[in-house]
């Protein structure tokens, strides 16, 4: 049976929606979550009174969903009001006055449906919907495995990231729905949508996000950036590291394909990048600055990782939650490997992943070597 898109308010609809969330949350990615009730298996939330809740519907059941939430509603709720504004800064988008403001919120989608086009399918009807709705700017908040995709669809950073509720380390992004130039650019499955919608029209509030967020953009936003500059970034580092590294017996043009693969993302110093026992799927490649790893225990000390070493591998490698926390001890730069990218590649670029995987297990080997050595040690002096 085919799949259908659709807007739920009804009763019964929001209910079987809040026991999805509990499947997806609680149970498959087994996190702690406001508002879950573990009795009856439903994570509840006020902003759905308030909101548009788009679902993916297969046998009259919930397989996906999508929330957009509009600012000038969200001023019912003043502190989930000013919870928003403290994440996305939203501010200086209110005082144009250039439209409505929404924030995409709770994208999940069952696990039978990941890798289909069923997920285009449900982002082109948000967006659909914003448009119709008046939508000028669209915010999320997406975790380093998303930031990909995101800025496909045209999302891009204005923002230092942040630490957001009981589901981790994210980056703010926003949409500027009616930027022809920008979804070309990205390839944006949205441009069609646009072009059909404006005929031409002239789109103030662009001008206006280019002429106020330019700096930002150019710190925060690297997927738009010279690619070439930032390829030739890549090849220095792959030329730089030596011995047990992510770029061992790499070609160049497996090294672009790697970089081509991975998103550039730009972290501050004492960001949590990895809370342990996170539930996240994405390994981060290290092209500047360094971090703190740290397992919280007494027999080991913090482990400072920089330039061209890898963390989060373990969660790449088994979907299981994270092993210790990561701290970032100065901005820096990294690229963040998706494990559903990886899996992407493993079908298409066979022989550049044969020898990542390979690597990734020459690290890991390394590394628990060195807790072996340390630990032995850590008995010895008692």
């Amino acid at each position: 049976m085919s799949t259908n898109i659709e807007i739920v308010s009804n009763h019964i609809d929001l209910e079987e929606l809040t026991r999805f969330r509990y499947d997806i949350y609680v149970r498959s990615m087994q996190k702690e979550v406001v508002g879950a009730d573990h009795e009856s298996g439903r994570i509840t939330d006020e902003l759905d009174a308030i909101s548009k809740n788009l679902v993916i519907k297969k046998n009259n059941g919930i397989l996906g969903a999508l929330r957009l939430t509009y600012a000038d509603e969200l001023t019912s709720l003043p502190e989930r009001f000013a919870e928003y504004q403290e994440m996305f800064c939203f501010k200086p988008f209110l005082e144009s006055k250039s439209g409505r403001i929404c924030f995409t919120s709770r994208l999940m989608i069952s696990p039978e449906l990941r890798g289909s086009t069923v997920l285009w399918r449900l982002f082109s009807k948000a967006f659909q919907t914003a448009m119709s709705d008046g939508v000028t700017f669209d915010f999320c908040a997406a975790p380093p495995h998303m930031a990909q995709l995101y800025s496909q669809l045209g999302y891009r950073r204005y923002k230092s990231n942040i630490l957001y509720e009981s589901f981790g380390y994210d980056i703010p992004m926003v949409q500027v729905l009616r930027d022809e130039q920008h979804l070309e650019k990205c390839g944006s499955p949205f441009l069609k949508t646009l072009k059909e919608s404006l005929s031409g029209k002239i789109c103030q509030e662009v001008a206006w996000f280019l002429e106020n967020f330019t700096d930002a953009l150019q710190t925060y936003d690297l997927q738009s950036l010279d690619y070439s500059h930032a390829l030739d970034q890549t090849f220095q580092l792959a030329l730089e590291c030596t011995g047990e590294t992510i770029f061992a017996g790499l070609t160049k043009d497996e090294v672009e394909e790697l970089r081509i693969n991975t998103y550039p993302l730009k972290f501050e110093s004492g960001d949590h990048i990895i809370q342990k026992e996170d539930y996240r799927e994405e390994m981060f490649i290290i092209e500047q600055g360094s971090v703190s790893v740290r397992q919280d225990r007494e027999d080991t000390d913090a482990i400072i990782l920089g330039r061209g070493q890898i963390f989060g591998e373990i969660g790449l490698l088994t979907a299981t939650g994270r092993t210790a926390d990561v701290i970032a001890l100065e901005d820096g730069l990294i690229h963040v490997l998706s494990r559903q990218t990886a899996m992407r590649l493993i079908k298409t670029k066979p022989k550049l992943m044969a020898t990542v995987l390979l690597n990734i297990g020459c690290i890991l080997a390394g590394r628990m070597i060195g807790t072996y050595d340390n630990l032995k040690q850590y008995k010895a002096n008692g």
